[in-house]
């Protein structure tokens, strides 16, 4: 505070007696010296607090105060420990659920807090939600869903044999539901970098997200369709 006082900066000796302020308030709320994680919850919580308030400014078609609220964001997240990558973050997510054994999303709550303590700070809550509930979506997929689904796809397939009454004809249809798969890849590849590149609003990050299952669920579905078309031709041959 003393270097910004003596440079000057306004927008940043302003920012630090907001954030001098808050930490007292919390201080007498708690009523005991804070601790190092109860200081960085505080800034944590200013810093959403900006986040939201830049949003609501830009949708309001006020740039001027939008972008002296990012100048007070880049101040205080000068203080935030540095933000874990998507990697970095679904590694820990992944650990953590090995480490539970959760199986379902009934196991959400537990993954959630165990996941939260490994990263510290260093990730939004909604970053580390997200990544739990695809993990354990593609668990319960995986690993519950996946051998009764091979079967039945190759139930709901073996009329198809018949109808084609030919090889050839199931190629053909192999090679539709080919097709399938690549419009769900692309799919997900949009929903991956229309999540990448969104601000801070959760509607456009939460559209991304659905993007991505969409495809992953899609992809996944053609490979077990693929699987069973596979199994049927390899039996005529």
């Amino acid at each position: 505070m003393k270097e910004a006082m003596k440079a000057k900066n306004n927008a940043t000796l302003s920012t630090l007696r907001l954030l001098r302020s808050a930490l007292k308030n919390k201080q007498i709320e708690l009523q005991h010296e804070l601790s190092d994680e109860e200081v960085l919850s505080v800034i944590k919580s200013q810093v959403k607090q900006l986040k939201d308030a830049a949003v609501s400014f830009e949708e309001g078609g006020r740039d001027d105060l939008a972008k002296s609220t990012q100048v007070e964001l880049v101040v205080l997240e000068a203080y935030m420990p540095e933000e874990m990558s998507e990697e970095q973050l679904t590694q820990i997510v992944k650990e953590v659920v090995e480490q539970t054994g959760a199986t379902s999303k009934a196991d959400f709550g537990k993954v959630m807090g165990a996941a939260m303590g490994k990263v510290n700070g260093q990730a939004d809550g909604s970053r580390v939600k997200a990544i739990v509930e695809q993990l354990l979506a593609s668990i319960v997929l995986f690993v519950v869903l996946m051998p009764s689904q091979v079967q039945a796809a190759i139930e709901v397939a073996a009329p198809v044999q018949t109808a084609f009454d030919t090889a050839a004809g199931l190629k053909l249809f192999r090679v539709l539901i080919l097709w399938l798969g690549i419009l769900s890849i692309i799919t997900m590849i949009q929903g991956g970098a229309q999540y990448a590149t969104a601000s801070s609003r959760d509607d456009t990050r939460m559209s991304g997200l659905s993007k991505i299952s969409t495809g992953f669920f899609g992809t996944l579905g053609v490979m077990i369709v693929f699987t069973a078309i596979t199994v049927i031709l390899e039996r005529m041959s």
